[in-house]
């Protein structure tokens, strides 16, 4: 053997372990991201079941040392799984992760209190170790998103590289026909490889985490928190992409634009306070969510004010008008003081997709529109 024999390498093992549950606990500690906590206890795991090994080694003799490293190897991946869920949203399994965990213990020490050879426990382990891995891979790979920023498809490939690594080196030291020396030697080249991939794994979980936190400031800036809608300037940017697209002439579309503002909603605030009068916004919200089109763009473009912009013809467009109308004021809102009637004033504009009149001169005819319903008397529409 060189000079990295096996007990040199599970040092650099646990340092690199120990820099790495720093970096994630760091991350958790400023970012708040469930996995990151998770992901730290991972590399703590790794960190704990190798650092206490000598302690063993010196009580209770070399092999009683052994199990402790081969089950940290199966808590890290346990751990991996779990932080990939709760990053994604997902239920953890602790009951099945539990006993996943047992079982591997009560094989690894009764190995060791039959005399029998523990690298069978390494191998076990790691093979175990590999398809829990496997699964945290295939987690983030099912839950990446077309056309993003390949932040969960790094951390799949990562995490499946790592599976692989495991379930070759479970294979590579069963101890059937080798010899002893043969088996030191396998182990340690996949154990240099695992070195590089707990820098890899530490590497792309934090890159998953920067990318997570700039969507979030992406949607902060594209959408009104308390509806969930676009706001001014989500609206904007969609329809800026949308409009650079080109159609033939014979085949350009009508753009229609509903701008409505729901009546006397000063009232309700006055009356049941403005939580109340949130739950009104958040519910209108959701109604106009639920009844738009997949490619229609809702937006909340003032306190009371929201907008819809979708693609119709004129006689359409009134038709679309009287449905939003109903949407909202078909039946009253619940909230925390009981049923809450609201209705709206809707005022609609069409016009050429790519004409010669202006997104904004289409919001000035539907806003012109929309005083119009508000003077003959409200909860109705107007076409500009």
């Amino acid at each position: 053997m060189g000079t990295l024999d096996t007990d040199t390498l599970l040092s650099v093992y646990l340092a690199l372990s120990g820099l790495t549950a720093l970096f994630t606990l760091a991350g958790g500690w400023t970012t708040r991201k469930p996995g990151l906590w998770l992901w730290s206890g991972a590399f703590m795991a790794s960190l704990v079941s190798q650092a206490v090994r000598p302690g063993i080694a010196e009580l209770w003799g070399l092999q009683a040392s052994k199990p402790p490293g081969h089950l940290g190897g199966v808590v890290h991946a346990l751990l991996v799984l779990a932080g990939m869920q709760a990053f994604l949203g997902q239920r953890i399994r602790w009951l099945a992760m539990a006993s996943v965990f047992g079982v591997m213990a009560a094989f690894s020490y009764t190995l060791l209190a039959t005399g029998q050879s523990l690298w069978w426990s390494l191998s076990i382990t790691q093979a175990v170790s590999g398809l829990v891995m496997a699964h945290a891979a295939w987690i983030a790979w099912r839950a990446r998103q077309p056309g993003g920023g390949g932040a969960l498809v790094l951390m799949g490939v990562v995490l499946g590289m790592a599976a692989l690594v495991a379930l070759a080196r479970a294979a590579s030291i069963l101890p059937v026909g080798v010899s002893m020396a043969q088996l030191d030697v396998a182990n340690e080249h996949w154990l240099m490889a695992t070195l590089l991939l707990v820098v890899a794994e530490g590497f792309a979980m934090l890159v998953l985490v920067n990318s997570a936190l700039r969507d979030e400031v992406a949607k902060l800036a594209d959408f009104d928190p308390l509806t969930g809608l676009l706001n001014r300037r989500g609206l904007r940017s969609r329809l800026e992409r949308i409009m650079q697209a080109p159609f033939p002439q014979h085949a350009r579309p009508d753009m229609a634009v509903a701008v409505l503002d729901l009546d006397e909603f000063k009232g309700i605030n006055d009356r049941f306070g403005h939580q109340v009068g949130d739950e009104v916004l958040a519910e209108v919200a959701r109604r106009l969510h639920a009844g738009s089109g997949p490619g229609d763009l809702v937006a909340r473009t003032g306190g009371e004010e929201f907008m819809l912009v979708w693609t119709a013809s004129g006689c359409q467009a009134g038709a679309v008008g009287e449905q939003i109308r109903a949407l909202v004021a078909g039946s009253p809102v619940p909230s925390q003081v009981g049923d809450v009637g609201v209705t709206t004033s809707v005022g609609i504009a069409t016009g050429p997709w790519q004409g010669n009149e202006s997104f904004e001169g289409l919001v000035r005819r539907a806003d012109h529109a929309l005083y119009a319903a508000k003077r003959a008397g409200r909860n109705r529409v107007v076409s500009g």
